[in-house]
């Protein structure tokens, strides 16, 4: 009976800490088709992308001036190699998505923009 008890707990605690998510929500969604869509270089204004994805995560600006908007969206899972006792300690990690969206501004206008969609990898742990 106490074997079920643990493994019960242990399905529920990797059901409640299996995700974790950070970033602009905003972009959570995106494609590359569908940013396309929404923002067209040449034409679509700061306060346009404003309006859409709500303020960057960061900016930054080029050698030449331009203005850099980042919105970036991670969502993560734990490994389950994090749950084994005695292992985890050792081998503990996550893995998951991350979107990053990057648009350059000239004079107030999007001057090319474009989205990743990458595979994230974070290990942790005495053995790493």
């Amino acid at each position: 009976m106490k074997k079920f008890a643990k493994a019960g707990c242990l399905a529920v605690l990797l059901a409640v800490s299996a995700c974790a998510s950070s970033g602009n929500v905003s972009i959570k969604n995106e494609t590359s088709e569908s940013v396309d869509q929404k923002i067209h270089d040449g034409v679509t204004t700061q306060a346009q992308v404003k309006a859409i994805y709500g303020d960057p995560l960061g900016t930054s600006f080029t050698d030449s001036g331009h203005e850099i908007w980042k919105y970036e969206f991670v969502k993560t899972k734990e490994n389950g190699t994090n749950f084994i006792p005695y292992y985890g300690a050792f081998v503990q990690g996550q893995h998951g998505k991350a979107k990053t969206l990057n648009i350059i501004f000239k004079d107030g206008v999007v001057w090319h923009h474009t989205l990743s969609d990458s595979d994230v990898q974070t290990r942790a742990g005495l053995g790493s």
